[in-house]
């Protein structure tokens, strides 16, 4: 008696599903291999022995390592690496959980939000193209009909302008608040920043208890000097005073112009005494100073300076208050001479 083939669910015999899927399959293959060879993301395929089934042309190009080289090997690492190490894809077939895989990325993966055990990361490859690029990549496990990892698709994407673009916004934002908090004529930092870093200082000095001692200058008979020579010669004095101040000053000390011709230093872990110390080599540096004027004349030119040391957990206008009194008894001494003024001196 002639049997009939076994049904499915769906009324189809069995064998000829199987018959058909035999035909199919090889086809699929096929496509597949083409679908990755013609796929423009640079992408390779392992399979079950970490060896190269797959290495599309877009990865040959960006690698410079043909097909024809690389399929048949376990030389994915040559095109990223200068030695021997597993790529992403290695550690993904191995079934390697994130702590492994940060061993070799360093914290720049994560677990892909969309396929289990798959892993994307982000890099910085030198040997790839003319000074390196960037790449982002992901690795996924790859499953037969019964669940088990036979193999692992690596893809990757050129991000390298990307970064660039993302550098040169970075590089402008920094520019732009550079020039936001910077005297445009002499370089220092401006008053908008100087009353903000005030505020700072004054606040770590209490905090930590350490010293921070302020120095206000004050260029001498600036508005005669405006008038005998006009602004555009004051400009250069004040340049020339800034250039004094910067040459003199450490690189843990704040310096401003904060007025027209008023100048202001903060000095971190700087006592009355250091602080009145530096304010007379300032003053004895910036009257030695040849002024050469744009017109050609040269001049000297002299300044006042305030001192005050700040008092932990007085107001910082406490604090400026008694190195702006420094000025105006500078001032009154005759001028190019230094005033100190602690905080225990009544005024």
């Amino acid at each position: 008696m002639r049997m009939d083939p076994p049904l499915d669910k769906a009324g189809e015999g069995l064998s000829a599903r199987h018959a058909a899927a035999a035909r199919w399959l090889p086809a699929a293959n096929f496509m597949l291999a083409e679908g990755i060879d013609s796929c423009p993301i640079p992408i390779f395929v392992l399979d079950r022995n970490h060896v190269i089934a797959h290495w599309n042309r877009a990865l040959a190009a960006l690698s410079g390592l043909p097909p024809e080289r690389q399929i048949g090997t376990c030389n994915q690492w040559e095109a990223f690496y200068p030695s021997a190490r597993p790529t992403l894809a290695d550690l993904v077939l191995d079934g390697a959980l994130e702590d492994r895989i940060n061993q070799f990325y360093h914290e720049k993966s994560r677990p892909s939000p969309l396929t289990p055990g798959a892993f994307e990361a982000e890099d910085f490859f030198p040997a790839i193209g003319d000074g390196g690029r960037w790449l982002f990549f992901t690795a996924a496990p790859l499953h037969d009909e019964a669940g088990e990892v036979v193999g692992a698709i690596e893809t990757l994407q050129d991000v390298t302008e990307q970064k660039r673009a993302e550098q040169a916004l970075r590089d402008s934002e920094a520019r732009y608040r550079l020039l936001s908090i910077t005297d445009g004529l002499t370089g220092l930092y401006n008053a908008r920043h100087f009353f903000a870093r005030l505020e700072s200082e004054c606040e770590r000095a209490s905090r930590y208890r350490q010293p921070l001692s302020m120095l206000l200058l004050d260029a001498d008979n600036f508005k005669q000097l405006n008038d005998t020579y006009g602004h555009l010669e004051g400009d250069c004095v004040l340049q020339a005073l800034a250039k004094v101040i910067t040459d003199s000053t450490r690189s843990t000390d704040t310096n401003f112009r904060y007025g027209g011709e008023e100048f202001a230093l903060l000095l971190p872990g700087t006592g009355l005494d250091e602080a009145e110390q530096l304010a007379h080599r300032l003053c004895a540096a910036f009257a030695g100073t040849a002024v050469v004027l744009s017109s050609g004349i040269v001049i000297r030119c002299t300044i006042s300076i305030g001192v005050s040391q700040f008092r932990p957990g007085e107001k910082p206008a406490a604090f400026m208050h008694r190195a702006d009194q420094g000025i105006y008894e500078a001032k009154d001494r005759g001028r190019n001479c230094v005033v100190a003024i602690d905080a225990d001196t009544p005024g």
